[in-house]
Parts: C-alpha cells; structure tokens; sequence
C-alpha cells in the first residue's frame, strides 16, 4: 500500500528526510512550519497517533509520522485549533508501509555497491542460522548491519521475516536490486540506535561478518553491539578472525551477559568465528 492510501488522497510528503529522522522530537518543527487550516490525522487499532498531516493549498498533504515518538503539546494544541478528518489503519501495516516509503527513496537516490555474493556462502551461513532457531520459524528476528541481505535473504527463504538494517545505503540498495531486501522490512539507520527503532520485542538478532574489528573503529561496534544485545536475549554474531570473536566477547560480558565463541571450519573466510549469546 502506498503511504498516501492512509488519507484517501493522491500524495503526501512525508517532512522527515530520511527514517532514521523519525524518532528525533525536533521532526515536529518543519510540520508546524506548514501553513495549513485543515488536518488529517491517523490512528491504529488502538486509538494512539500514528501520522498527522496537514492540509495546504490545493489539497496539498504534508505528514511527519509518530509510531517512533510523541506529538509535542504545541502540534497537538494547533491540531485542536483545525478543522480536520480522522483515519485507521493497523499499525503494523502503517509501520511496513512507512519503511517503504523510505526505501523506495534510498532505491531512487543511492549509488548501488558491487555485488559481494560468494555462492558458495550461502549453504555455509544457511547452516549458522539453522543451528541457532532450528525449526522455529515463527519467530522475531533481526538482521543487524545487513550489507546487501545475504542473511536476510536465507531466513526469508526458511519462512523468517526479519527486520534488516544498516548505515551503508550502498550496499542497501544492492540488497535490494538483488531482491534479497524487503523494501517494507528493511531500515536505513546508525545500528547502535536500534532500540529507538523498535516497536515490538525481537526473538533473536543476527548479524553476519562483522568487521573488520579495529582500533580506531572498536567504539563504534561496542555500540552497536550493545544495541543488538539490549533489543534481544538471542544474538549471534560472525566474525573473520578469533581475536575479533574474543573483543565481542569481552565486550558481551562487560554488559553482564554469557556469550561463548566456537569456530566455524566450513568457512575459511567471512564467517569463520561465532560468539553468541541465549
């Protein structure tokens, strides 16, 4: 479904630039900067604010969206002050069409990465997966730091639908000239904020190839680690090298989990060394 279907109207702008802007409270001033007299406001199953658009000239609709954050009390006092509609939708089909809105941006103004499937992974990492949910299928997951959705690609393929993402829009939109990302389940965003990106509580998080672990970049994916491992009790974790599986490690349990760390023989190069944790 197209976002504008919500309001009944042919088109609407949504005034956040990119998704990741969706959580951040200061999105509220480029809507109250929108001249308008009418509202169109939308709401889920529950009654709570999902969108607020408002109505310029020419039936012009300009939306921010509110699944990720509150309206503040001075957009709600001018919603009061407008004549306006009111709409509802179920909001998991709100939040699917939303991060499609965005993808499909991303899909039209992202340079695409080089392809980097090597076939002969994808036996190996379909193994990984089965060996960490076995046969339940039914299951939350998420793709952390996804690149081009190989893994993405294989939990689709076993009946899993994950919720991608990543920083690189590069390779986001190989992943989804590929067809291995799904427009409606995939976000374009800083990894260490998942827990702001999250409406509902995740099973088990995967995130395959991580790396290269440097120095100069170990801030960055502690960050990005304790997000994963804040939003969910099941994570596993792929790595190149055994000294980047024991930085995970000590990382993990500086944040008062048990991770442990095997090795991978079947791949001698992208997924070799597993930390995880349950």
């Amino acid at each position: 479904m197209r976002f504008a279907e919500f309001f009944e109207v042919d088109e609407v702008r949504l005034v956040e630039p990119l998704f990741s802007d969706l959580c951040y409270k200061e999105m509220d001033e480029l809507l109250l900067q929108i001249p308008a007299e009418r509202s169109r406001i939308l709401i889920d199953e529950n009654e709570e604010i999902l969108s607020v658009g408002l109505e310029g000239e020419g039936g012009k609709i300009d939306a921010s969206c509110f699944h990720l954050r509150t309206p503040s009390d001075t957009l709600i006092s001018r919603l009061e002050d407008m004549d306006g509609d009111i709409f509802q939708v179920a909001r998991s089909e709100f939040e699917n069409t939303v991060r499609k809105y965005y993808s499909d941006n991303l899909i039209s103004t992202s340079e695409i990465a080089p392809d980097d499937l090597n076939p002969e992974r994808l036996a190996i990492t379909r193994d990984l997966i089965n060996s960490f949910v076995g046969n339940e299928h039914d299951i939350r997951c998420l793709d952390c730091c996804c690149g081009t959705g190989i893994g993405t690609l294989l939990m689709r393929e076993m009946g899993i639908s994950p919720l991608s993402y990543d920083n690189d829009d590069a390779l986001l939109a190989r992943g989804f000239a590929e067809g291995r990302l799904v427009p409606e389940r995939t976000m374009w965003i800083d990894g260490r904020l998942i827990e702001a990106y999250l409406t509902e509580p995740v099973d088990c998080a995967f995130g395959f190839m991580f790396g290269e672990l440097q120095v100069f970049n170990h801030d960055i994916w502690s960050e990005i680690i304790s997000g994963v491992c804040a939003v969910s009790e099941s994570v596993m974790i792929t790595v190149g090298t055994e000294p980047e599986a024991g930085i995970i490690k000590g990382w993990m349990k500086s944040g008062g989990y048990e991770p442990e760390i095997w090795e991978n023989d079947r791949d001698p190069i992208y997924d070799r060394w597993i930390c995880s944790i349950r």
